[in-house]
C-alpha cells in the first residue's frame, strides 16, 4: 500500500454514476411531464411537475459528467443536484400533507414510502460528492 494519499475516485466516481442515474431517473419525470402538459386539465401543476425534473436533471446530469471529468464544477453541481432532489422530495410530503399535489400526484394519497426511498440515493449522492476524497479527486484528477 502506498503512502500517498486516495485522490478520491473512490468516491468521485460512485457520487458520478448516482448523480448520473438520478439525472436519468428525473429525465424520466420530464417526459411524464411532457405526457401531463398534453392532457392534464391542470395546465399549472402539469408544467411545475415538468419544469422541476428539467431543473433536476439537467443540474445532475451536469455534475456527474463533471464529476467523471474530474472537474471542480462537476463537484458543486452534483451537490446541488441533490440538494435541489432532497428539497423537492420533501416539498412533495410537505405541501402533499397540505393537499397541494404535484409531480404526477392527484389525489390523497402521498407515497410516504415510495418519497422516502427516494431521498436515500440522494442523500448518498450528496455525502459522497460533499467528502474531502471527492474534492481531491476533482483537483487531482485522473493522473
Amino acid at each position: 500500500m502506498s503512502s500517498q494519499s486516495s485522490r478520491g475516485g473512490g468516491t468521485g466516481i460512485p457520487a458520478a454514476v448516482l448523480a448520473l442515474l438520478g439525472g436519468i431517473f428525473h429525465l424520466i419525470g420530464v417526459a411524464g411531464g411532457a405526457v401531463m402538459l398534453a392532457g392534464d386539465d391542470d395546465l399549472g401543476r402539469a408544467l411545475l411537475t415538468f419544469l422541476l425534473h428539467v431543473l433536476v436533471a439537467g443540474v445532475l446530469i451536469t455534475g456527474g459528467v463533471g464529476l467523471i471529468l474530474a472537474k471542480p464544477f462537476g463537484r458543486t453541481w452534483t451537490i446541488g443536484g441533490a440538494v435541489l432532489a432532497l428539497l423537492l422530495y420533501v416539498s412533495v410530503l410537505v405541501l402533499g400533507s397540505f393537499g397541494v399535489f404535484f409531480l404526477g400526484l392527484a389525489d390523497k394519497t402521498i407515497p410516504v414510502g415510495y418519497t422516502a426511498l427516494l431521498c436515500l440515493p440522494a442523500v448518498a449522492t450528496l455525502v459522497l460528492a460533499s467528502v474531502r476524497p471527492t474534492a481531491r479527486w476533482v483537483t487531482s484528477g485522473w493522473s
